[in-house]
């Protein structure tokens, strides 16, 4: 008797296995069970939430019970007289299903043979418990894929539809502007009323319809500059720039719309003469914007305009004692169609959108524009322009360099271009994705090192046959093949060769105490694979 437990015990060991596939284990357990104990017949089933019970698999099956009247007897270990007396049903519970074994009602041992499988039912429960999670998985990995397309579908429509409004944008404000144009002009001749043909209320009405007409421009060129980046069809005018002159002249410009309001425009020039490559145009537009914006929120007082020199870059200050912007808002006020609040919008007009495009232009220079403020206190923005120009996200041929002047006194730094394909392609350099095998190795064992290595830009394929490897690297090369070779029936010499011819390198696990740089003991696979692995792909 002791030495037929051994053998059940070990055939129930080896049916169990490292076999993550849930059918597979339990037939070869219920077979195994059946035929070594003579039983008449074998069943699983799998117990819900609700400890309902659901027949997945039988061995041999005889109608002799009714699941249902079983469902009490669950709770621990035992043997069930049938009604009709003529089986009796040896009940296994487990974490999450149960066994049947159905015998004749004989004069049999039960009590033993259920000795017997005492000591496997911890191990079906580990066994049970790990197929069910990698089903789990597998069916939460294929819900993934599916939301997974769904959002590539749905950024694609995003992105075309992002596209065909900034196409309509662009187009629509060309359209608006060109009769636009013809009323600010013939609005801004006849209100001169060079013959006194029109009354004073007419001038008055005439007055307001240029000025309507030139807020309405305001905001079409605001919307076309903003199509315009959008769509990437900006395009830069380099030329060398006296940055000293390019700034005092702009404020002399600015100057009289302060005095208007009262305010006085201060220049600030803290560096010597400076000459950059850039596009003064671009430049203008930026510090314009800024300074518009600081006469349109300053009652009264000063507004500074500060040019400083720093190692790598210059940085253009402008500096208002206006109504500030409340600490919650700072970090919006560079997004589109957004001022200090709503009230602000009413109250000083404006369409959101001057501070958003300063900032993309900025950015497409090379440089960046930062913002302090207080609410109450004034506010400060700083301009960042780099002294070698870094033009970014923008392709070389939407750039022209010409010179303003031929005989070139300064040697002006060399411009480093940035297209944008080709810094998408120096990033996907930078984080390579490196392919690795894994061949027959056991999944529980592989999975943490599959969970860290991914975090290395290492992409892990496992599979289970030496036939699919084979497929694998005919399809793409694999940077490294891991194989169990105590888990691999066939020889594997071939294999190896053909890794070899393809310069794929080969980690070998097994039990062997093999010293060569090729073999790893898998005793000691969960402490060095991992090192070993990032060794390899010079990680």
């Amino acid at each position: 008797m002791f030495m037929e437990h051994l053998a059940l015990t070990y055939k129930c060991h080896s049916s169990i296995g490292n076999s993550l596939d849930l059918k597979k284990m339990i037939e070869e357990v219920l077979h195994t069970f059946v035929d070594e104990t003579n039983a008449l017949s074998g069943y699983f089933f799998l117990i819900d939430e609700n400890h309902n019970l659901h027949k997945y698999l039988s061995y041999k099956e005889i109608s002799c019970f009714d699941e249902n009247e079983l469902k009490d007897h669950l709770s621990t270990f035992n043997i069930y007289d049938c009604p009709n007396n003529n089986y009796k049903i040896i009940i296994m519970p487990l974490t999450n299903g149960a066994i049947f074994l159905v015998y004749e009602n004989k004069d049999i041992n039960f009590e033993y043979i259920g000795s017997m499988f005492q000591d496997l039912i911890v191990k079906l429960n580990i066994s049970i418990d790990a197929c069910l999670n990698v089903q789990r998985m597998k069916n939460k990995n294929k819900m993934l894929k599916h939301l997974t397309q769904e959002l590539k579908d749905q950024q694609k429509e995003l992105i075309d539809s992002d596209k065909y409004k900034s196409n309509f944008l662009a187009n629509m404000s060309h359209e608006l502007k060109t009769p636009l144009n013809s009323i600010i002009v013939l609005s801004s001749i006849m209100r001169k009323n060079k013959n006194n043909a029109l009354s004073d209320e007419h001038v008055k009405n005439l007055n307001i319809i240029n000025s309507c007409g030139n807020d309405l421009l305001y905001l079409i060129n605001d919307i076309l500059d903003i199509s315009k980046i959008e769509a990437g069809e900006v395009s830069l005018s380099l030329a060398k720039v006296n940055i000293n002159d390019l700034i005092s002249s702009l404020v002399d410009e600015m100057r009289p719309i302060a005095i208007e309001k009262k305010l006085n425009i201060e220049f600030n020039c803290l560096l010597d003469e400076i000459n950059l490559l850039t596009d003064s145009h671009r430049i203008k537009q930026i510090i314009k914007n800024l300074l518009s914006n600081a006469i349109k929120f300053t009652e009264e007082g000063l507004i500074d305009v500060i040019l400083e020199e720093n190692a790598n870059d210059i940085s253009i200050k402008v500096v208002d004692h206006g109504i500030g912007i409340a600490e919650e808002k700072l970090n919006h006020i560079f997004d589109r169609f957004k001022q200090a609040d709503g009230s602000t919008t009413r109250k000083y007009g404006g369409t959101g959108l001057g501070l958003a495009i300063s900032k993309e232009l900025a950015n497409l220079l090379g440089g960046d524009i930062k913002a302090f403020s207080k609410l109450g206190e004034g506010s400060k923005f700083e301009i960042i322009l780099p002294k070698k120009t870094d033009i970014k996200n923008i392709s070389d041929d939407s750039v022209s360099i010409s010179s303003q002047n031929n005989s070139e006194e300064q040697e002006i730094e060399e411009i480093v271009f940035f297209d944008m394909d080709a810094a998408n392609t120096s990033e996907n350099m930078q984080s390579k994705i490196q392919n690795v095998v894994l061949l027959n190795c056991d999944k529980l064992t592989m999975f943490p090192i599959v969970v860290q290595l991914k975090k290395y830009d290492i992409e892990l394929t496992q599979v289970d046959s030496l036939t699919d490897t084979f497929e694998l690297l005919e399809k793409e090369y694999q940077d490294l093949v891991v194989i169990d070779k105590e888990n691999t029936k066939t020889a594997i010499d071939e294999f190896l060769n053909y890794c070899n011819e393809q310069n794929s390198q080969v980690l070998i696990l097994s039990n062997d105490d093999t010293e060569d740089e090729k073999h790893i003991n898998k005793a000691n696979v969960k402490e060095n694979l991992t090192k070993e692995i990032l060794k390899r792909l010079g990680k």
